[in-house]
């Protein structure tokens, strides 16, 4: 049986390179949104609120995308890991919720990292000027991000 594997936690907490891992054990497809957005549209991030609109946009439809072909492939019987981040409870819920109608397995991988220490990796990302996979990411943006992360319960964590 499929499993729908879902990657949740803040911007340089290690999501992208578990899942380049777990993408190996599972054999899995692996989604994850910020590739496919800087392949079609370039770095338009600027970590201010009124400019990245139309940043936001394409990237909900991207997800949107994602989402239609992960569901295929777990129809399929592939394992799919959503590298989404999914920073609130609402929203890992309803993943779960599509797993189970789906009839496949549900896991979260959470990636519990100190705000320290993503820091810390969003500096040397963003220093590296020949870097073409990640968005510069303010501290700015990164402490507002962190005050709306909701951290997975151990009960969420063990859910099926």
């Amino acid at each position: 049986m499929a499993t729908l594997h879902l990657m949740v936690g803040l911007p340089g907490s290690g999501k992208t390179t578990e899942a380049k891992k777990l993408e190996i054990e599972y054999q899995a497809l692996r989604l994850t949104p910020d590739e496919w957005h800087l392949y079609l549209f370039g770095n338009d991030f600027y970590n201010d609120e009124a400019k990245d609109y139309e940043h936001n946009e394409r990237h909900s439809k991207i997800e949107k995308l994602m989402w239609d072909i992960a569901e295929k492939s777990l129809l399929l019987g592939v394992d799919v890991i959503l590298d989404f981040g999914c920073w609130t409870k609402i929203e890992r819920d309803d993943f779960r919720l599509k797993a189970h109608s789906l009839g496949v397995k549900f896991k979260i991988h959470y990636m519990n990292c100190s705000l320290e220490t993503i820091w810390e990796r969003l500096k040397e990302r963003n220093q590296d000027s020949k870097n073409t996979t990640v968005f510069y990411i303010s501290k700015e943006s990164m402490v507002e991000w962190n005050n709306v992360f909701e951290v997975p319960t151990e009960e969420e964590l063990t859910q099926l």
